[in-house]
């Protein structure tokens, strides 16, 4: 007899832990017990991870994550009630069907549903379901050494490429910024400033300190400039990659600044800031992977450039570096009466969810 719980209580842990070695491999961030309590907000949930269970008596046949989050959709500062959907897994001798039971149960539970990077088993059935997809959040690209880059280019790309990408660093605008401890007396934005996050994760103080600043796994830098009702705001990490090359790349997760002319001028200091600090210590090259137009457009006024659509130019994960073709597409389900955007309208970046997370529990520990 097949049960659905909506939560997974963590006194199964070994339980879970044993289809995720299984279902995954032994080495994956999520088998690591730290992370997966930090992704699933077991803290915040009386101890309970928020995945949809299925079971036959105590044997876990299938999973399907999903994390509570407001978001705007179509209207700003008027948050609406959603789920983010990750980690959708079955055993491979489950009952057919057992995944879109999973899917059914929690759209009882949740009108507005989103997701990345759903595997191409995965999305033509969340398709047949009415979901929309993109097939690619646009990369966007800054260069600081052509010399390492070349190293790391795809076998399609060639060192001429580079060019339309290198970082502009005459500017005299820069600030002298440091990193920025978050609390409510230098972030409370007023949404109303920020038009273009009227499709997306409200980036509010706790969603920020949860995604951020408690990260188990990785040290983000959130650094913020200006009145803390209409702040710019630029969060990064800096990942050493390895395997058949070494170097240190700039990963910008989060970008956004008020949408006015004050705004985007305090906006493209503080990101020109960050940058002439990448280059500065070093990193081979910068990315953001960022769906909104206006946002993405400040790595191009600053020298770089968006990835081309039919090919990458850099390989996307670099911990080990693995040279193929990754692109993080986005999915949702938005009931009628809800409006559908268009992907340059949406602001969904690399962080959103488990767009960028350990690729090993390795680098997270136990």
């Amino acid at each position: 007899m097949i049960r659905i719980d909506s939560y997974f209580p963590m006194r199964k842990w070994e339980q879970m832990r044993a289809f995720l070695s299984e279902c995954y491999r032994p080495d994956h961030a999520i088998c690591s017990k730290k992370f997966f309590e930090w992704q699933f907000q077991v803290d915040s949930n009386n101890g309970n991870a928020r995945l949809m269970c299925a079971w036959n008596d105590d044997r876990l046949l299938g999973i399907l994550g999903y994390l509570p989050l407001l978001v705007n959709w179509g209207e700003i500062a008027k948050p609406y009630e959603s789920a983010w959907l990750l980690y959708w897994m079955v055993r491979k001798e489950a009952l057919r069907g057992l995944g879109l039971l999973l899917i059914r149960k929690i759209h009882e539970m949740y009108p507005l549903l989103l997701t990345v990077n759903a595997s191409p088993m995965g999305q033509p059935i969340l398709t047949s379901l009415g979901y929309t997809f993109f097939k690619s959040v646009p990369r966007y690209i800054s260069v600081f050494d052509k010399q390492q880059c070349s190293n790391m280019l795809l076998d399609e790309s060639m060192g001429n490429d580079l060019d339309a990408y290198v970082f502009k660093s005459a500017r005299s605008e820069s600030l002298n910024i440091s990193e920025t401890k978050l609390n409510e007396r230098n972030y409370r934005p007023d949404w109303h400033f920020y038009n273009a996050l009227s499709f997306g994760t409200i980036r509010s103080l706790e969603y920020l300190t949860w995604r951020y600043i408690d990260h188990p796994g990785f040290k983000y830098h959130v650094v913020i400039e200006g009145d803390p009702e209409r702040p710019a705001v630029c969060v990064y990490r800096i990942e050493k990659a390895f395997g058949d090359y070494e170097a240190m790349v700039g990963r910008i997760v989060d970008s956004y600044f008020p949408c006015d002319v004050e705004g985007r001028k305090r906006g493209m200091d503080l990101v020109f800031t960050v940058l002439q600090h990448l280059k500065s210590i070093g990193c081979a090259f910068a990315d953001l992977f960022c769906s909104n137009e206006i946002y993405g457009q400040l790595f191009i006024d600053l020298g770089g450039g968006m990835e081309p659509t039919d090919r990458q130019i850099f390989p996307v994960r670099l911990t080990p570096i693995q040279r193929v073709i990754r692109y993080q597409n986005f999915g949702f389900f938005a009931p009628k009466g809800l409006p559908l955007p268009d992907l340059k309208n949406l602001y969904v970046t690399k962080s959103d969810i488990d767009g960028d997370s350990p690729v090993s529990r390795l680098l997270i520990g136990r």
